[in-house]
C-alpha cells in the first residue's frame, strides 16, 4: 500500500502542475474580466434569485433554485472545508489561505459559466427528470466530434465520485470519530496505560539509547519514571542533555509524545533500543512497519494506529444511511441536502465565529501571517521546511478546487436539475457557490487554526480542525467538528453519488446506474478503513483528470456564456413573489 501511495503521489504531483493551475485560474480570470467583475456586479440579484423571487412551480426541472444550490452545496460543503484546509495548512503553512481566496474568487465566474451551460443544453426525459453537465454540453454544444471529449469528462468524473466525492468523506468522519477513542495524554498519564494497561519492561541500566544529528549520545534509565512527565524530565534534564537540545513533549493535540532533535549535523536522530529492552515498542515508538515513526528528520514521536473496528463500524453505517437516501434519486436528495446543508453550516459557522471573536485581538495577526507565507512560505510543522511560492500556490488552489468544485464540473451536473427556463439565473445561483464556501467557510476554518496556534502542533486532516476548535472552546469545540463532519460527509457522499448517476448514465445507459450506485456505497466502507494519504492522493488525481476536457469546453462555449448573459440582462426580469 505505502509503494502505491508514492506512485499515486508523483502522479498527483504531475497532474497538479502549473499548467493545470495556470488553465484552472485563467478560465477564471477570461470570464471575470470579460464580463466585468460581474461576481460582484450582480451579486444581489444572485440572492433574490436564490430566496425564490423568480420561481416559477411550472417551469421544468426536480428541484428549486434554492434546492439546487444545497444540493451542490452540500456537495461542496464539506469535509474540504474542515479536513481540506486543514491538510493544506499542514503542508504548505497559512499562506494557502490567500491563493484559495484567489482561486474562489475567479472561480465564482468559472462556476457561473459551467453552471449556465449545463442547464442550457440539459436533457428533459419523458418523466419529467432531468439529466446535464459538462458531458451534454461539450457533445450539444461542440458538436458530436467532440463526443469522446465529453465521455472523458464522464469517465473522469466516475472515478472522481469514489474520490473526494466518497472514500475522503468516510476516512475524514473515521479519522475525526477515531480522535475521540484515543488515549489523551497529561504529564500524571500512567506509563502501563500507553501499553495497554501492562506494566512496561525495565532493564537494569538504561532501557535505550538516543543519538543525535551532530554525533552526540546519550542513554535513558527509566527505573523511576512511573508516569509520563517522570519520562519527559528522563529525557529533558538528562545530565548529558543540559543545553536542551532534545526535547520530549506531549503534542498540543494531546495524542503522542514527540522527541525532536534542534542540533545540526551529519549524522541520524534515531532512539536505540538497548539489548533486552522492549520499552520503545511498549510506549509506541515503533511505527506499524517494525521501524522508529519518524515525523521527519529531526523528529520522532510515539505511534497511534488506526483503531480498525471503529472504522468499520463507521464504514458500514456511513454506506446504509447513504444508500438509504441515493435510492430515492434527485427529489430526495434534493429535500435531504435543503434541510441537511443550513443546519451543519450554521452549527459549524456559528462555532468558528465564536472562537474568533473570543480570539479577536488575534485576527490582525492571523491576517498578517496569511500575506507574509502567501510570497514567503513557512510549512507547518510536520509539513514540507522548504515550501516555495509555487508550492504554496498549488496547494492553495488544489484545495479551493476540492473545497468549492469550481471548473470542476461536477456542481453543474446538480444545478442542470433546477426548474427554471432561464439558463442565466441558474449560473447566477452557482456563483455564490464558491463565495459561502471558500470565501467564508474556508476562512473561518484556516483563521480558527491559526488564531488559536494549532497550525504548529503537527497534527493533521480534521484531526488538526478539531485541535484547534478544542483550543478555541475550551474542550467543547471538538463536539461541534465531529458532528459537522459526520453531517458534511454523508450529504456531500449523497451528492456526490448523483453526479456518479448521471454520469454512469451518459455513457452506459440507465442500466448501469443500479451497479454504480451500489459500488459507490462498497467504496464508502474501504474509505473508512484506508489510508488518509492514499485516499487524498487518489482524489486529486481523479479532480485534475476532471477539470481539463471541462474548461476546454467551457472556454470553447464562452461565446454561448457572453451571448446568454447579454440577452438575460437585456430583458426585464420580473419578480414572481
Amino acid at each position: 500500500m505505502e509503494s502505491l501511495t508514492n506512485i499515486l503521489g508523483q502522479i498527483s504531483g504531475y497532474i497538479w502542475s502549473m499548467p493545470l493551475v495556470i488553465m484552472l485560474i485563467g478560465a477564471g480570470v477570461f470570464f471575470t474580466f470579460r464580463m466585468f467583475f460581474m461576481q460582484t456586479r450582480k451579486i444581489g440579484h444572485s440572492f433574490a434569485i436564490i430566496a425564490g423571487r423568480y420561481d416559477d412551480p411550472n417551469d421544468q426541472g426536480d428541484v428549486t433554485h434554492f434546492q439546487a444550490l444545497c444540493a451542490a452545496l452540500s456537495a461542496t460543503v464539506g469535509v474540504g472545508n474542515i479536513a481540506g484546509v486543514a491538510t493544506a495548512l499542514h503542508a504548505a503553512g497559512p499562506g494557502i489561505l490567500f491563493w484559495m481566496w484567489v482561486a474562489a474568487f475567479f472561480g465564482m465566474m468559472t462556476k457561473y459559466a459551467e453552471c449556465l451551460l449545463s442547464l442550457k443544453y440539459r436533457v428533459v426525459h419523458e418523466d419529467g427528470t432531468v439529466s446535464g453537465g459538462p458531458m451534454y454540453y461539450i457533445e450539444k454544444g461542440l458538436g458530436g466530434r467532440f463526443k469522446w471529449l465529453a465521455a472523458t469528462f464522464a469517465f473522469c468524473a466516475i472515478i472522481g465520485t469514489f474520490g473526494g466525492g466518497n472514500m475522503v468523506q468516510s476516512n475524514s468522519m473515521a479519522i475525526a470519530l477515531e480522535d475521540n477513542f484515543k488515549l489523551k495524554l497529561e504529564n500524571e498519564t500512567p506509563l502501563i496505560d500507553m501499553n495497554n494497561g501492562v506494566e512496561i519492561g525495565r532493564v537494569k541500566g538504561d532501557e535505550f539509547m538516543i543519538t543525535t544529528k551532530s554525533g552526540a549520545a546519550f542513554g535513558v534509565d527509566l527505573q523511576n519514571s512511573r508516569i509520563v512527565g517522570d519520562f519527559l524530565r528522563a529525557i529533558n534534564t538528562h545530565r548529558e542533555n543540559s543545553g536542551g537540545y532534545v526535547k520530549a513533549s506531549i503534542t498540543s493535540d494531546r495524542n503522542r509524545i514527540e522527541i525532536v532533535d534542534s542540533t545540526q549535523g551529519k549524522f541520524e536522530f534515531n532512539l536505540l533500543a538497548v539489548d533486552g529492552s522492549n520499552v520503545l515498542k511498549e510506549l509506541g515508538f515503533y511505527d506499524d512497519k517494525g521501524g522508529i515513526n519518524r515525523k521527519n528528520g529531526s523528529s520522532i514521536a510515539t505511534f497511534t494506529p488506526k483503531i480498525l473496528w471503529l472504522r468499520i463500524i463507521v464504514g458500514i453505517v456511513i454506506a446504509l444511511v447513504v444508500g438509504v437516501v441515493i435510492i430515492g434519486g434527485m427529489r430526495r436528495i434534493g429535500k435531504v441536502a435543503g434541510k441537511l446543508v443550513p443546519i451543519m453550516s450554521g452549527i459549524y459557522v456559528g462555532g468558528g465565529l465564536t472562537i474568533l471573536i473570543l480570539h479577536i485581538t488575534s485576527i490582525p495577526d492571523a491576517f498578517r501571517l496569511i500575506f507574509k507565507h502567501a510570497f514567503n512560505p513557512t510549512a507547518a510543522v510536520g509539513g514540507f521546511a522548504g515550501a516555495t511560492v509555487l508550492y504554496t500556490i498549488t496547494w492553495g488552489i488544489k484545495r479551493a478546487v476540492f473545497s468549492n468544485e469550481a471548473g470542476m464540473g461536477s456542481a453543474p451536473i446538480a444545478h442542470a436539475a433546477a426548474k427554471t427556463k432561464e439558463p442565466v439565473r441558474e449560473g447566477l445561483v452557482a456563483m455564490i457557490g464558491p463565495f459561502i464556501d471558500t470565501l467564508v467557510i474556508c476562512t473561518i476554518t484556516a483563521l480558527v487554526i491559526i488564531v488559536t496556534g494549532a497550525w504548529k502542533s503537527g497534527a493533521d486532516s480534521s484531526v488538526l480542525t478539531k485541535h484547534a476548535f478544542n483550543i478555541g472552546l475550551n474542550g467543547y469545540g471538538g463536539l461541534i467538528v465531529t458532528v459537522g463532519l459526520i453531517l458534511f460527509s454523508v450529504s456531500t457522499a449523497i451528492s456526490w453519488s448523483y453526479y456518479g448517476d448521471r454520469c454512469s448514465e451518459y455513457l452506459f445507459g440507465t442500466k448501469a446506474i443500479t451497479p454504480y450506485r451500489c459500488v459507490f456505497i462498497g467504496a464508502l466502507f474501504i474509505g473508512a478503513v484506508t489510508e488518509l494519504t492514499f485516499v487524498w492522493n487518489f482524489s486529486d488525481i481523479a479532480f485534475g483528470l476532471m477539470i481539463i476536457p471541462n474548461v476546454i469546453g467551457i472556454i470553447a462555449l464562452s461565446g454561448v456564456v457572453i451571448s446568454s448573459t447579454k440577452d438575460y440582462f437585456s430583458r426585464q426580469q420580473t419578480r414572481l413573489r
